[in-house]
């Protein structure tokens, strides 16, 4: 049996880099287009729960046109749960260029290490914090086939593994995919049965494709079927699940 995880939000608490990215990157475009605004956490974790965006340089330009209108704020409470940039893009008929947006989140998230940075930055991504041990990884792994399916790059796995004290034999990073596409679900475990463990209503979408074109997988989310991937875990390890 599988036990696939997502990364964000599941294995790392990333509300200090991912989230803070998002927010700097936002407000950094804001002032391109001469607006001085203050764009909220709780709107871009509201957005990214409900939302399909697949990584957060979507989510960054829903928001930055969003700010645009004025009402950021009632635009993502009324954001339909499922949707994703295609619905920003009809509802305003354009867009904000999306490698310039990746260009300057990744200056925020990967700093100095990012080979195409824009300015000086020590990296966000150096304030995520675990939130599962690795020992309790390392004995999951003896019984269970772990693998990750991500919206991370290879490099911002990596990242993820240095924090988490604990490397992925099997992972899907965003080279080869977004969510949710099923097929990226496939591909990993070749249509053996297991369980997807995740935050946001983009990795219940994945379940739900996957379910549709392929058969039975089971899905947890944090936070609404569990309190946190550790709980989880040790359920699953003590037979209880």
């Amino acid at each position: 049996m599988w036990v696939v995880f997502d990364v964000d939000g599941t294995l790392l608490d990333v509300s200090e880099s991912y989230d803070m990215a998002v927010k700097l990157t936002v407000e950094y475009f804001l002032r391109a287009f001469g607006m001085e605004r203050e764009v909220k956490l709780e709107w871009i974790r509201k957005l990214r729960s409900k939302g399909a965006f697949g990584d957060d340089f979507k989510v960054s330009g829903a928001l930055i046109l969003f700010s645009l209108a004025g009402d950021a704020e009632t635009l993502v409470d009324e954001f339909p749960r499922g949707e994703g940039i295609e619905w920003v893009r009809e509802r305003f008929g354009f867009e904000v260029h999306g490698g310039s947006i990746e260009r300057v989140f990744n200056t925020f998230y990967l700093g100095n290490i990012y080979p195409g940075k824009l300015f000086d930055s020590p990296g966000l991504w150096r304030r995520e914090k675990p939130l599962i041990n690795a020992e309790l990884l390392e004995e999951l792994s003896k019984s269970f086939k772990v693998g990750v399916l991500t919206g991370r790059s290879e490099l911002e796995l990596k990242l993820a593994e240095e924090i988490l004290g604990f490397r992925f034999e099997n992972a899907v990073t965003r080279e080869l995919g977004l969510k949710p596409n099923p097929e990226l679900l496939w591909g990993l475990v070749k249509g053996e049965y297991g369980v997807y463990v995740g935050d946001t209503a983009n990795d219940e979408l994945l379940v739900e494709n996957y379910r549709r074109k392929y058969g039975d997988f089971g899905f947890v989310m944090v936070g609404r079927n569990v309190e946190n991937v550790s709980e989880f875990v040790e359920s699953l390890l003590e037979g209880r699940v």
